[in-house]
């Protein structure tokens, strides 16, 4: 099938993937040559810049790429309003319709075009009459696609890495549960993951369903109860209350949209859930809290954790069980918890899934740990060498770089069956020198703390740990306990 695919965003960019790797030809239209030329030079399929909202270029559009089967759009207003709306959507249905009129038309809206304030369940057969100009110009774009007996994919609010209000607000302490007399637990939450609402639209599209479809996860869950597990998970104070906020550009609404209709064509959602996102997508939580960061002004909200990095045999294990013991705290090792999951030897994982597959679990079980306190983590001595474990070792608490000598290092691992880096035909001594020379500066970029131990008893070792921990957090911020 060929596919014309406006708009290559943060939805639109992962549908032309799939649609792509299914064996179609895609063209994807964006607005910008700029974003054309990049789309071209790292994507296998075609990208063009266009803007829809013109009807000369659309036209011209049509004589570059010719007929084609079927045409989304699912362009952005840019954060316009009514003007934007009316430009792109309205307008540039009208000038894609026009231009292909043998395409089947599939147009991405939004589930605010259902009003509803009482919280009842609301399916496509629900009253969609919006009472803001905004809404009201999606109805009138989602009404096009309907008489080309095409399909409109209602879309509820998009997350995924790098974009997620909900999360990013609470760790910014903008957060607030908006309560009144309907919503006493404040608004319901409608969303859905952006790879689930690219496989929903390549769904409808490659099964030609026409009609209206709410494209939602599964949850059916408040702003209160959302944010409260969001703070346990991230180990923050609940956020307070606050009146709902009039000013939002589609209009505040409290209902819970349902997928069924869309389920029951054969589609789900690979994340049901908001939580199971953050445990299953393996860069959602790390992206936002990167995008948060850690300045002088807003610093990173740490979780009173201990986490004891460093190169294997540093004694992050035996030191680790002595802090824990001295402060009253858990104790985990991440080599033991990845065993304990796979059921088998860490060689045995590099065995069977490559030092790729073993990365791939050690940053599951980081995810797993959030929500954790008064706990020491000792962790696998590659585990910095993932980008994506850094945002979240520096939430999860306290980081102290156990140091020490290659020499040192090397007697100790010496007897060791379980260190699959130390294998093969490079010295074991000759190993650990490269291996420390390309980590120290990782070590170094990420550690609160930094202990050389040659000279130190691991007890000697373990106070540091545990002394500098207590000053660490009495400074930073007041316990939670």
């Amino acid at each position: 099938m060929k596919i014309l695919l406006i708009g290559c965003g943060f939805v639109g960019e992962r549908a032309a993937d799939l649609f792509h790797k299914a064996g179609h030809e895609v063209i994807g239209i964006t607005h910008s040559a700029e974003s054309a030329a990049r789309l071209s030079k790292d994507k296998p399929w075609v990208a063009l810049a266009c803007d829809i909202s013109s009807a000369a270029a659309v036209s011209e559009l049509r004589e570059q790429v010719g007929e084609v089967q079927a045409f989304i759009h699912c362009a952005s207003s840019s954060k316009g309003g009514a003007d934007m709306y009316q430009s792109v959507y309205v307008n540039g249905m009208k000038h894609l319709l026009a231009s292909f009129p043998e395409a089947w038309p599939l147009y991405t809206s939004s589930t605010s075009v259902y009003p509803q304030i009482d919280g009842c369940t609301v399916d496509e057969t629900s009253p969609a009459e919006p009472t803001k100009e905004t809404g009201r110009l999606l109805r009138e774009a989602e009404n096009l696609a309907l008489q080309h007996q095409g399909a409109v994919a209602r879309l509820a609010g998009i997350y995924g890495p790098g974009r997620s209000f909900l999360l990013k607000n609470l760790l910014e302490g903008s957060s607030g549960i908006e309560i009144n007399e309907g919503a006493p637990d404040g608004r319901l939450i409608n969303q859905i993951h952006a790879d689930d609402a690219a496989s929903a639209l390549v769904h409808l599209v490659t099964q030609k369903l026409s009609g209206i479809y709410n494209v939602v996860d599964d949850a059916k869950i408040t702003q209160r109860d959302c944010l409260l597990k969001l703070a346990t998970v991230f180990n923050l104070p609940a956020p307070g209350i606050k009146p709902p906020d009039a000013a939002r550009k589609r209009g505040w609404t409290h209902k819970h949209v349902s997928n069924h209709k869309l389920r029951g064509t054969g589609w789900s959602p690979q994340y049901p859930d908001y939580f199971a996102a953050l445990s299953d997508d393996p860069c959602l939580a790390s992206s936002i809290l990167s995008l948060v960061g850690d300045t002088e002004s807003q610093p990173l909200h740490r979780a009173e954790n201990i986490i004891l990095i460093g190169l294997m045999g540093s004694g992050k294990s035996t030191v680790g069980r002595i802090v824990a013991h001295k402060l009253g705290f858990q104790f985990v090792d991440t080599d033991h918890l990845i065993t304990d999951q796979a059921r088998c030897s860490i060689p045995d994982i590099f065995a069977r899934e490559g030092e790729a597959g073993f990365r791939q679990r050690e940053s599951a079980i980081l995810r797993q740990l959030l929500g954790r306190r008064h706990t020491v983590i000792a962790t696998g001595g590659g585990i910095i060498t993932q980008p994506v474990n850094l945002p979240l070792l520096k939430h999860l608490g306290f980081i102290t770089w156990l140091e020490a000598s290659t020499e040192l290092l090397a007697r100790r691992t010496a007897a060791s069956n379980d260190r699959p880096l130390l294998r093969g035909e490079e010295p074991p001594l000759v190993k650990l020198h490269r291996l420390i020379d390309e980590r120290a500066p990782l070590y170094k970029a990420l550690a609160d703390l930094r202990i050389q131990t040659d000279e130190l008893s691991q007890q000697e070792s373990a106070y540091g740990v545990a002394e500098s921990a207590r000053m660490f957090f009495s400074k930073r911020q007041p316990s939670t306990a």
